[in-house]
């Protein structure tokens, strides 16, 4: 029997976060280590007088993280990490530099390990054993997926769609793409123009560049929104983007009486508005609001992925369209052919069909909620350093109050220089636009293991620590792309 510590029953944290939080204590301690089994849901769950399941949702925490992996047919043993305070080392002189391991905080990847499990396989396996088709009958997407979408739209979001208005793309830049491909300039015009918020997601605005169309910036204000009175001055628009759920890379999001005054102005103005769904997977217990799409359907297209919740490289996403800009949407599709493969297809309709997605989903949440605690905690009471963006998602935004860009590049500059990558918060501004912005890093906390992210954040916070009362030097910066 493993040492746990106290499970205590009067906490408002739930037990099996307690279970889990005590063996993961014990991995990083010692007192177990990698390759040793751990006892069985049934063992454990009788010594501590628990319910099975409070145990199972403890192992698929730490599995999640890292620290526990399941084999085929055998035990759930420890895997191998490295200890929290490990015995030193004698330094090997090698006449090179050691270089710091890197990790990646760079927003926009979820955590994979334990995605591949038996339901996973199970669907692929399935779907690369058939005959494959002998060619793509529809270039909206194959009908199964479509109509699994739209199952999912209607549990996890409350959408009443059919499958005639899902459109597959490969991903939410291709979906981006093709929304803009299916718009037209209006009157004399021969460019769109189209609003996009800023600071906002880096790649709307290269697509945009690359396609000709004029972006017109409206100002997004830390802890405030999106500047409404800034979108109802603006005339003459074909259509805006925007993310109403959880905006990118600030955090807000819009509310009931904010999301009807948007749709009023875009009536008014007759403006198609482009709803990028952006973490409506992760709401952490605040009740998602419901999307744009459900209140005007005609006017408003939904984009959606399965970037978040599985990975974003698989380049899976949808569009949601009705009336006169679905058919656009779908006429542009059949013109630029299906991108995503049809035995891909196949194989994420039944991973959806059978439920599998739901599962995979709610142990995520559970995963990164623990995570998010955790980064709480290390900020709570850093002083000269603010903690943005973490009500929803799996990202952060750590700012220095009355510090300019200059910091912020020092700060990049030295956390790369410790193997650690985050994101610049200028990168996310409009190249002139102006922002009352501080400085800041938006960084992920969903992909690495848990013992990795945790000896990031304090590595992080000793850089933004030594940057809050003084500039560093200029240095690199790094790209502010979410997937």
């Amino acid at each position: 029997m493993i040492s746990l510590g106290i499970l205590d029953r009067s906490s408002t944290v739930p037990l099996h976060e307690q279970l889990a939080h005590g063996l993961r204590a014990a991995i990083l301690a010692g007192r177990v280590g990698g390759g040793e089994a751990v006892p069985s849901t049934r063992a454990l769950a009788a010594d501590l007088g628990v319910a099975r399941g409070t145990v199972v949702a403890a192992y698929e925490i730490l599995a999640g993280e890292g620290y526990l992996l399941s084999r085929p047919g055998g035990a759930t043993v420890v895997a191998e990490v490295v200890a929290r305070s490990p015995s030193p080392r004698v330094p090997v002189d090698t006449g090179a530099a050691e270089e710091p391991p890197l990790v990646d905080l760079r927003p926009g990847r979820p955590g994979t390990t334990g995605l591949a499990d038996a339901a996973w396989r199970s669907a692929w396996r399935r779907a690369a054993a058939a005959d494959p088709d002998a060619d793509v009958s529809d270039t909206a997407g194959a009908q199964g997926l479509r109509t699994e979408i739209a199952r999912y739209l209607g549990r996890a979001r409350g959408l009443d769609v059919s499958a005639s208005e899902v459109i597959v793309t490969a991903g939410t830049s291709d979906a981006m793409l093709l929304a803009l491909l299916s718009l037209s300039p209006r009157g004399d015009r021969t460019r769109l123009r189209v609003g996009i918020e800023n600071p906002g997601y880096p790649r709307v605005r290269r697509i945009l560049r690359r396609l000709g169309v004029e972006a017109v910036p409206v100002p997004v204000r830390l802890g405030a929104g999106l500047d409404l009175d800034a979108v109802e001055r603006q005339r003459d628009l074909d259509a805006f983007i925007v993310t109403p759920h959880h905006h990118y890379p600030l955090g807000s999001r819009l509310d009931a009486e904010a999301r009807a005054r948007l749709l009023a102005w875009a009536d008014r103005e007759d403006v198609v508005v482009i709803e990028d769904d952006y973490d409506s997977e992760f709401p952490h217990g605040r009740a998602p609001l419901p999307p744009l799409h459900m209140i005007d359907p005609a006017r408003v297209v939904l984009i959606g992925s399965l970037s978040k919740t599985l990975t974003p490289a698989l380049r899976l996403g949808w569009v949601v369209a009705t009336g006169e800009v679905g058919e656009r949407m779908r006429a542009a599709r059949g013109d630029l052919d299906l991108p995503v493969s049809l035995v891909q297809q196949h194989a994420l309709a039944m991973y959806l069909a059978e439920g599998s997605l739901a599962r995979h989903t709610a142990r995520r949440r559970r995963e990164y909620r623990h995570r998010r605690r955790l980064l709480l905690e290390a900020f709570s009471g850093a002083s000269g350093i603010e903690l943005a963006a973490t009500d929803r998602g799996l990202h952060a935004v750590a700012l220095l109050p009355g510090r300019g860009e200059d910091a912020e590049r020092a700060v990049v500059a030295d956390l790369a220089e410790r193997g650690i990558r985050v994101a610049p918060l200028a990168s996310y501004v409009v190249e002139g636009g102006a922002t009352s912005l501080p400085a800041g890093i938006v960084f992920g906390y969903a992909e690495p293991a848990t013992v990795v992210l945790v000896e990031a954040i304090d590595a992080m916070l000793a850089v933004l620590r030594a940057h809050a009362v003084a500039g560093g030097p200029a240095g690199l910066t790094s790209d502010g792309n979410r997937a």
